[in-house]
């Protein structure tokens, strides 16, 4: 049980400092007492309750949430106001990520959730910076779980035992009905530890241990003065208790205040399970053991996750957790398993690689110094844990741990008895649960990559297309891209400039915008989304271009009474009510040659697109979505038979083809440019401002067939680009083609469960 025994006024928190905390430094001091933590010397000036009027300026800062802010400031003037039901603001979730502007080895995400609320009331900050943290994770997108041990692969990492010194598996836990610990109160925290702590002691057999507070807490009665130094000291060089809160990023967020008070650990007698109680998330727990056997150190974790939520329900609490979201922690880089499934291993030659983040990236894995995120290694010695945590269940990460780790050890002995890797290590890819890995399995966590960086090909390109081809909305003032892409400014900006189909009907009936503008399709796709490259590109000079485009299949309907009469004037006055009709059969075409000379016509083209039903359109789509279309078409293309066989070519540098892991060669993309056979990159402001060019340029490509006269580019602008081409005016013979290479990919589609939109 805990206590609340008399303190001499100033002497411990909340109305002072503790002892412990008297001889840190004064800017460590700042952030352990009851008040937010504002400290100049490190910049740590933005208010913790209240937001200010005016967005301070970004352009300094580099992190997911200043991201989302710079492209879309707005946000900030729609949520500084807003509080959660618990009383928690905006200025509280963002001050981390403005206090610091960035991290110089890692992306942190800026922001924190004050408690479960915050995830929903600042939904429209939280779903973009959880979507760029967690490679295009969708805002409508199910989390699943799956902590069931015999779904493991029943596979040793180490059989030699040479290469694992420990491993381990860690995850976050948050009670629900408390605020979180960047928010929480005093007495909140102390009622946190008694439930929390309550549930530990019950934990029997193996997990039976005891709970230690941080030497110098008062919050609980069994041991008043908290843990011994001594024994505080033994935890840390063991790397098993957490440090005094250091950094600035904990510090703003609010997890320092009232230090120690009310934080511990507790630990089993083989010292092989721990959890932390109140450091920055409620629970953290950790089953680790010497060496390699993951089975034993899983079944741990799910025991002891398994038995303290048995006890918090009997207390009449639970976990946070949703099906969106998964477990809800403090962090939304630990949203959804939370878990970390970690080993130390020890590979000189793979680390000494000057590309071993990025192969490491490729197998699903990030790597870590031993001493955590920003520390080197000298001597091979890596941590090497999962690099997701949220869209896959707890074995699935644990699986794709396992079996990238296994690679790991097994590339080493391959180094130590002197074999090129390279061509092995080029065409590696995760651990997938089919036993395979699927088309769309490469690096999410790569700072160089979609959806968290830019392509070094990306960056070579001018500053005004590389903002077009992150994941962020496409905003540069430069080119007058300034119009929100996922929520209409309340009024309708000035169109007396403007000339496409789009802003003629605005013109029109201005009414139609705030008719319109609150307005979402199912998949979550605004006007702003369709009408944004038409607010930012006024016109063009040798077309009169349309001004909209659609996000999903819905958006027709949504808003309809915008794309109608668009459509009826780019289509000749098709009514609203008419019908479109569908003839693809060979046999009713004209017989007639268009040049029996042969002297007029050079060469003759059909093309057309597809969309495929059940996924946004390019302009709103995932980096995942992306991806899963682009596996099912080309596996439709790869069925093709006859003069319709080829071969699918990502584009350069796509990592989302497991086939072509770094995409077609350089000099293949310039021969098929230049014979005018394959797109661009994204260098028009067109394209850019309706979200085209967004990831570029994963899960893009083109398939042609072996005589080169069939072709279809996936992902441009449509889902599909299908062209059939020949020399000279048979129209029959291309025809017939474009038909049945249509029919066929459809056929695979339907089988995979998809079909054309």
């Amino acid at each position: 049980a805990n206590t609340k025994a008399w303190e001499p006024a100033g002497s411990y928190p909340p109305t002072g400092l503790a002892a412990t905390v008297v001889g840190l430094p004064e800017w460590i001091k700042a952030g352990c007492g009851d008040a937010e933590y504002i400290c100049a010397e490190k910049g740590a000036t933005f208010p913790g309750d209240v937001c200010p009027a005016s967005l301070p300026d970004l352009s300094g800062h580099n992190n997911f949430a200043t991201d989302v802010l710079k492209a879309d400031p707005s946000l900030y003037g729609k949520l500084k106001d807003r509080k959660t039901e618990k009383g928690v603001s905006l200025a509280k979730c963002l001050k981390t990520g403005i206090d610091n502007k960035g991290h110089p080895n890692i992306k942190t995400v800026g922001l924190v959730a004050g408690d479960e609320d915050s995830y929903e009331v600042f939904k429209d900050l939280f779903d973009p910076v959880i979507s760029a943290r967690h490679g295009g994770y969708a805002s409508d997108a199910s989390h699943p779980t799956d902590m069931n041990p015999s779904n493991l692969l029943q596979e040793k990492i180490d059989p030699t035992g040479k290469y694992t010194l420990t491993t381990r598996c860690r995850t976050g836990r948050s009670v629900r009905g408390f605020r979180l610990p960047p928010a929480c109160s005093f007495e909140e925290r102390r009622e946190l530890e008694r439930v929390i702590v309550k549930g530990l002691m019950s934990l029997t057999g193996d997990l039976e241990g005891e709970y230690f507070p941080l030497h110098g807490s008062r919050s609980f009665a069994g041991k008043p003065t908290g843990m011994t130094e001594e024994k505080e000291e033994q935890l840390r060089k063991a790397g098993n208790l957490f440090q005094e809160p250091d950094s600035t990023l904990l510090l703003s967020s609010g997890c320092g205040r009232h230090w120690p008070d009310g934080r511990g650990i507790f630990h089993n007698k083989a010292m092989n399970f721990f959890v932390w109680v109140n450091e920055e998330d409620h629970m953290r727990i950790i089953s680790m053991e010497v060496g390699d056997n993951v089975d034993a150190i899983f079944k741990r974790f799910c025991a002891a996750t398994e038995g303290v939520g048995k006890v918090l329900r009997a207390e009449g609490y639970d976990f946070m957790h949703n099906d969106h979201l998964g477990y809800i922690l403090t962090c939304p880089s630990n949203l959804g398993t939370g878990l970390r499934a970690g080993t130390i291993v020890k590979v000189p030659k793979l680390s000494a690689r000057p590309d071993f983040k990025a192969v490491c990236a490729k197998l699903g894995l990030q790597a870590r110094g031993t001493a955590g995120v920003d520390s080197v290694s000298t001597d091979g010695r890596f941590d090497i844990s999962n690099a997701d945590r949220l869209g896959k269940s707890e074995t699935h990460l644990v699986n794709v741990f396992i079996r990238g780790v296994k690679t790991f050890i097994e590339w080493e002995q391959k180094l130590e008895a002197g074999e090129d890797l390279d061509a092995v290590i080029e065409a590696a890819k995760p651990w997938e649960p089919s036993g395979g890995a699927a088309p769309a399995a490469a690096a999410s966590s790569d700072p160089e990559y979609p959806p968290n960086g830019l392509t070094a090909a990306v960056k070579k390109l001018p500053e005004w297309i590389q903002l077009g081809c992150g994941n962020a909305e496409y905003i540069c003032a430069e080119k007058s891209a300034t119009f929100p892409g996922d929520v209409c400014p309340d009024k309708l900006p000035d169109l007396s400039e403007h000339n496409n189909f789009a802003v003629d009907e605005l013109k029109k009936d201005p009414s139609l915008y705030d008719k319109l503008k609150g307005l979402k399709t199912s998949k979550g796709v605004t006007l702003a989304k369709c009408l944004k490259t038409g607010i930012d590109n006024k016109g063009h000079p040798n077309i009169k271009t349309v001004g909209l485009v659609a996000g999903d299949e819905e958006s027709y309907t949504v808003f309809k009474d915008l794309f109608d009469p668009v459509i009826g004037a780019r289509h000749g006055g098709y009514p609203a009510d008419g019908k479109h009709p569908t003839d693809m059969n060979p046999g009713n075409l004209l017989q007639e040659k268009i040049d029996p000379t042969g002297n007029y016509t050079v060469t003759t083209r059909c093309r057309t697109g597809r969309s495929i039903r059940g996924f946004c359109l390019p302009p709103s789509n995932t980096f995942e979505e992306r991806r899963e279309v682009e596996r099912v078409i080309v596996k439709g293309l790869l069925s093709l038979e006859g003069d319709l066989k080829g071969d699918y070519f990502p584009l350069h540098g796509s990592r989302s083809y497991a086939a072509k892991p770094t995409g077609m060669s350089e000099e293949k993309e310039e021969e098929l440019r230049k014979a005018g056979n394959l797109f661009q990159e994204p260098d028009s402001t067109l394209l850019l401002s309706s979200g085209c060019g967004r990831h570029w340029p994963d899960a893009r490509g083109i398939f042609h067939n072996e005589a080169r006269n069939f072709f279809v580019w996936v992902n441009e602008e449509d889902h599909m680009r299908i062209v059939s081409m020949e020399k000279g005016d048979n129209v029959h013979a291309i025809f017939q083609r474009f038909a049945t290479a249509c029919a066929t990919v459809q056929q695979v589609l339907k089988e995979e469960g998809y079909d054309f939109m």
